[in-house]
């Protein structure tokens, strides 16, 4: 257990799961906190008197020994922490939320998410991979305190209709994304699409589609010795030539100088 002042907190169980098409146990009751974040994909969930849908960006919390009951509405793909949580209140807040949370931050959670994919790797095979998933655990709840805080300062603009489009271009963000496909399965313009998204979260579908693919170039130019253009075609920029251009436009350098500037 990682302890913290007055108490601590303790992650019993972490697992990454998914594309699948049901959940194993459609309704559990845990002795412990369950948090579930989703990936891809949505489910119905009731907890108490609380019943919705989650999708990408949404984060559900359940308390202990409190009946989940939740139904995959299409493949999804997810994380699911069990935890116990001992300390007096956490960190600026007198609860852990109970229910869904939407996330506007969707580029720290998929940064959470993406580090939690790591460590399931090394789950079960790393005595201490278990311990380094609490800080991301801990990211996850200061997420969630964060959404708290607009909430209560009235700046509550979390908007179902564009988690919906944020979730459909997490699923094929290296495949041709289509903006007028988006905008006609939400049933809206493409115009209105691309306000209402920028409102959301800040920047146009487009230029948030391009952050998201080259933070997985910028992952691949250090981890790995593949190509511009073996990179570019993993993440579905027409060539390394044209990728080498948005890169230098949006990054401020070029590929092989951010892999040699920043590799270890």
């Amino acid at each position: 257990m990682l302890t913290m002042g007055p108490g601590g907190i303790e992650v019993v169980h972490c697992v990454y799961t998914g594309p699948r098409p049901s959940f194993m146990y459609p309704e559990s009751t845990h002795s412990t906190y369950t948090l579930l974040g989703v990936e891809a994909g949505s489910f119905e969930f009731e907890i108490m008197s609380q019943r919705g849908r989650a999708a990408f960006g949404d984060l559900v919390l359940c308390p202990p020994d409190t009946l989940f009951k939740r139904k995959a509405e299409e493949d999804v793909t997810f994380h699911v922490f069990h935890f116990h949580w001992s300390m007096k209140e956490p960190p600026g807040s007198a609860h852990i939320p109970v229910g869904k949370v939407a996330i506007r931050d969707t580029e720290r959670l998929l940064s959470t998410y993406a580090y939690l994919r790591k460590l399931q790797k090394k789950i079960g095979r790393m005595s201490s991979a278990k311990y380094l998933t609490i800080p991301l655990l801990l990211d996850l709840l200061f997420l969630c305190e964060m959404e708290r805080e607009f909430a209560v300062k009235g700046k509550d603009s979390s908007d179902p209709i564009m988690q919906l489009a944020a979730g459909y271009i997490h699923r094929h963000l290296f495949e041709e994304i289509s903006l007028k496909h988006i905008a006609d399965k939400l049933g809206i313009g493409q115009s209105q699409l691309t306000r209402r998204f920028h409102s959301a979260y800040g920047s146009t579908p487009v230029e948030y589609i391009t952050r998201l693919r080259l933070e997985e170039v910028k992952r691949l130019l250090l981890e790995t010795d593949e190509t511009l253009d073996a990179i570019a075609y993993r993440c579905a920029f027409e060539s390394g030539s044209y990728l080498s251009r948005v890169f230098r436009a949006k990054i401020g350098t070029t590929p092989s100088g951010f892999r040699q500037n920043y590799r270890i």
